[in-house]
Parts: structure tokens; C-alpha cells; sequence
């Protein structure tokens, strides 16, 4: 992947226009349980790797360690190689500072998210 460097600025105020409103719409399919909704910007290979039936599995895995989401803030925006990141700091029901981060293609206007990660101390006992 390479180096990872953090943006500021400009540059991360245009990706933080794009991907909070996606942030808000994941979530919000995420805590209601609905796939369409927490698919809708998922990129042709998220969608193949994280199915409903995948969404449903990892869901239950998720909300039984630390329950619903909250909210969430701090971001923070990275470039790695073609692709770039934003890690929030989110707040569940049963943990605080769950790293919550999005990954999107440079260049790619129709913001598709190509990767979806939570990490705790919670979700990784």
C-alpha cells in the first residue's frame, strides 16, 4: 500500500463534503438494520464482499460487543497510494472511541466506498 500521509486544509475539507453524508447514511442503515440504505455508496467489490447476508452476520457481530452507534467525531483524512481514508472517532452504546474509517478511490467522482473497517479494544477481544 505505502506510505500513508495525513491531508489537511483544502484538501481534506473536500473529502470530508463527500464522505460525511455518506458516514451519516452508512450509519443510519447500520443502527436500523437495513441493507439498502447502509449499501447505497458501496463500490461494485464492496458489495460483492459485504452481501446482506454478510451485513446481517457482521451487524449482530458488532452490536452484541458494543452495541449501537452513536455518533462521531475527530476525523481524520489519509492518502494511501491511490486510495484515501477518513477515520472518525465513533461512539457506540457500550464504547467510545471505536475507529470508524472509510475508504474511497482518488479520482473516483461518484465517491464509492471501497473499504469499511471497525476497530476497539471491544471488537478485536
Amino acid at each position: 500500500m505505502g506510505q500513508e500521509t495525513v491531508l489537511s486544509g483544502e484538501e481534506a475539507a473536500e473529502v470530508f463534503a463527500y464522505a460525511d453524508p455518506i458516514a451519516d447514511n452508512l450509519m443510519q442503515g447500520f443502527n436500523d438494520g437495513n441493507y439498502t440504505v447502509y449499501s447505497r455508496d458501496f463500490g461494485p467489490e464492496m458489495r460483492q464482499a459485504l452481501d446482506e447476508a454478510a451485513f446481517v452476520q457482521n451487524r449482530e457481530d458488532v452490536t452484541s460487543r458494543i452495541g449501537l452507534y452513536e455518533s462521531r467525531s475527530d476525523p481524520v483524512v489519509t492518502e494511501i497510494g491511490e486510495f484515501v481514508a477518513v477515520t472518525y472517532r465513533a461512539a457506540f452504546e457500550q464504547e467510545d472511541g471505536v475507529a470508524l474509517r472509510l475508504v474511497f478511490k482518488k479520482g473516483d467522482e461518484s465517491h464509492q466506498l471501497y473499504g469499511l473497517w471497525f476497530n476497539s479494544p471491544k471488537l478485536r477481544s
